[in-house]
């Protein structure tokens, strides 16, 4: 009997592999000159491949992630000419090292403590004010504070806690804290919040990297001691900004105000929700943050009017081109702009690519290219490899690379178009980029709003359309200007304009924001959605020729990929005091008709569907209540909900499959129990239909593993105890 497979087999596979592999090969390296640009997205699937892990990697597991490291950078060396070698130790080269830079990211913070449970006073260094708008309206002031010392009990003598916390004052508190200022107060803490759902937005993930211990609220009025002392750069800068916030409000009081405000000193805490959501369902949210585009504007206004100065100075002409001394100007500018601003990672992007760009002129090389792009993202991924996970960087990503790759490939109709005889034709090809600009980067970021949101807005294009460049000719030059007249104290005499600009864009947002289906909600994009579609976005920016068209597969496959999962069918919330029921279309949550609004919100993101209450008495849908009992029609079997203080008896247990108890651990014989203690040992649950009947539950503990930033049950951190007494 002959063996299968036979050597003729094989023999004849391994031709047609060869056959195959040659123009694969060859194809390759004719593309060898971007290899380079795909390094950043190397790093960024180790580092995802890390976040990725239900367990967390030890000491020796890093020791061989460097030396496969080391090994792949030796290997390059010495074989780089052999494609295999080449591509090979790249690829695994790249992604060892993100999951490396991510694993010593994690394990450089210091673990969370344990905060009191009750009030407490507590004493603390203000690194930094900013304010607050609540949900009805109301102004307050929040700050971050270090150093920080609890003065009770057992916590006398405590060591400083090595985490900052996040504390809001009181409406009706006089206090002006200002940075660098130690404050005592009487407060009430809370440790970072479990996720919402087994899956989701993790805020303890959040706090971790960003180095906080929880967040918490003033029961009473604080005390502040000003430090007379010198204070440090971050502290002066921290002042200077309240303080321009303080004189940019004065002069230019309500919403209009708090927007300038936002955009010059970067207090985008204190936007009000509506006009933040009006803006956010027009597909303006980023004119509400220091970004990339407020950058720009600036570096662009400063370079211009450099430019025009230096071009009417003969003696500056000679000394150095007008061009190189615009741009190093524009760059110190942007960089101050950043700095005061205290901005966050779209911003420090930008300024980035700038620099990198300002030594691209002074090169005489192309200033803005997908391997300026490139350097700027390794470069963030190697400082902050955390960000990967968050939406600033994705979504600045995403804009930036479609825009290049987009701008490249159209290039040469543009170039023809704006230089046309026709009249018509260099008119259209000049108003076309504007569009085309907004087209890409907004085009870019839908599905990353689909995975953080779970909205999109399908009017993005006309708004930003006409609200970018009134932000560029009108309100930016008047808030610089207004920053200029500071000095002199008039800078009303330019926020007032500027607010006229700000009014027109914010009437822009609520018209836009009315139109019909402006904001259409869509199951969120999963983990594995959003990693789907930026492999396909980096095949079809970073290769040439036609083989990038291959791209648009996964990123359609990503686009649908909303409609291809599961539906949970029922939710429970991490402190087992609210379930939701996702039927006839809404997510029906009770008991009571107050839903935590946090827990609702990332309820309603996932599922995509408005809100609704469960029936007091009486059926709704797929689901009916009577007397604190609900329960939930199935295949398989019904799922009880106990949303009241009850035993379940024997007619309750009759066709059950699951029962979910929010004030026991009591249950049904030969049905599974969701009890209080479960979900406060395990988290959010989740139960989704399975595909040949009953339930599957999954649960918010397993499903982020044993990792750094996943607290105890119940929220417990390391205790902070006191130092010892000297003898």
């Amino acid at each position: 009997m002959e063996d299968f497979p036979s050597r003729q087999h094989i023999a004849r596979l391994a031709a047609a592999l060869s056959r195959i592999g040659k123009p694969v090969a060859a194809w390759l390296w004719g593309q060898h000159a971007r290899f380079a640009v795909w390094l950043p997205v190397l790093l960024a699937a180790g580092i995802v491949a890390y976040f990725a892990l239900p367990w967390e990697p030890g000491g020796m597991d890093a020791a061989a992630m460097g030396m496969v490291v080391a090994a792949c950078v030796v290997a390059r060396l010495l074989w780089g000419n052999v494609l295999s070698v080449r591509m090979g130790c790249g690829v695994v080269g790249g992604c060892a090292a993100g999951l490396l830079l991510a694993w010593g990211q994690a394990h450089r913070m210091p673990p969370f403590p344990d905060l009191p449970r009750r009030a407490v006073h507590l004493s603390g260094r203000v690194a930094g004010v900013d304010g607050q708008t609540l949900r009805d309206g109301t102004q307050v002031q929040r700050m971050a504070l270090a150093d920080v010392r609890f003065l009770d009990g057992i916590n006398i003598g405590m060591t400083p806690l090595r985490r900052q916390i996040r504390l809001r004052l009181r409406p009706d508190d006089p206090a002006i804290p200002v940075a660098g200022d130690a404050l005592s107060a009487r407060v009430l803490l809370a440790p970072p919040a479990f996720p919402a759902i087994p899956g989701g937005y993790d805020a303890q993930r959040r706090a971790w990297f960003d180095g906080l211990a929880g967040q918490g609220r003033a029961l009473d009025g604080v005390t502040c001691v000003h430090d007379r002392r010198l204070p440090g750069m971050q502290a002066w800068l921290d002042g200077l900004r309240q303080k321009l916030e303080q004189r940019i409000r004065a002069a230019l009081p309500g919403p209009s105000g708090t927007i300038a405000a936002t955009v010059l000193a970067g207090s985008d805490g204190a936007v009000d929700a509506g006009v933040r959501e009006s803006f956010a369902d027009a597909g303006l949210a980023h004119l509400l943050a220091v970004a990339g585009l407020h950058l720009a504007i600036v570096m662009g206004l400063v370079m211009a009017v450099l430019r025009m100065g230096l071009a009417l100075s003969e003696r500056a002409a000679l000394f150095w081109p007008c061009r190189q001394i615009a741009a190093l100007g524009a760059l110190l500018t942007g960089a101050g702009y950043v700095l005061l601003t205290g901005a966050h990672l779209p911003a420090r992007r930008s300024l980035i690519m700038a620099g990198l760009a300002v030594v691209a002129l002074l090169a005489g090389r192309r200033p803005f290219s997908m391997r300026a792009l490139a350097v700027a993202a390794a470069i963030l991924m190697a400082l902050a490899p955390e960000q990967v996970t968050e939406l600033p960087l994705q979504m600045s990503m995403a804009a930036v690379m479609a825009l290049i790759a987009g701008f490249d490939a159209l290039r040469p109709v543009l170039s023809a178009w704006a230089h046309d005889v026709a009249w018509w034709r260099r008119m259209a090809g000049r108003a076309g980029r504007p569009l085309l600009a907004s087209v890409l980067a907004g085009g870019a970021c839908i599905p990353v709003g689909m995975a953080h949101f779970g909205t999109v807005q399908p009017w993005f294009v006309l708004a930003n359309l006409l609200a970018v460049p009134l932000m560029s000719v009108w309100i930016m030059p008047w808030g610089l200007a207004s920053l200029l007249l500071m000095p002199l104290g008039a800078e009303k005499l330019a926020l007032v304009p500027m607010g006229w600009g700000i009014d027109v864009v914010a009437w822009l947002a609520r018209l836009v924001a009315g139109l019909p289906v402006a904001r259409i909600g869509v199951p969120a994009m999963g983990g594995a959605g959003l990693v789907l579609f930026f492999a396909g976005l980096c095949w079809l920016c970073l290769w040439a020729g036609r083989v990038r068209l291959l791209g648009v597969v996964p990123v359609v496959l990503a686009l649908s990929s909303p409609w291809m999962g599961r539906m949970p069918v029922v939710l429970v919330s991490p402190d087992a005091r609210m379930v939701g029921v996702v039927t006839g279309g809404r997510v029906l949550t009770g008991p009571g008709g107050h839903p935590d609004p946090f827990i609702l919100r990332e309820w309603q993101r996932v599922t995509g569907l408005p809100a609704g209450v469960l029936p007091e008495d009486g059926m709704l849908a797929s689901v009916a209540c009577q007397r604190g009992v609900c329960r939930v029609a199935g295949q398989g079997g019904d799922i009880v909900l106990l949303l009241g203080a009850r035993l379940p008896d024997a007619a309750l247990c009759l066709g059950a499959e699951v029962v979910v108890n929010l004030h026991g651990q009591a249950g049904c014989p030969g049905a599974d129990r969701i009890g209080r203690f479960d979900v406060w040992r395990e988290g959010a649950h989740a139960l989704y239909p399975r595909a040949g009947g009953g339930v599957v539950v999954t649960r918010d503990r397993a499903a982020r593993g044993a990792r750094p930033w996943v607290m105890r049950p119940g929220g417990a951190g390391m205790p902070n105890l006191p130092m010892a007494r000297a003898e």
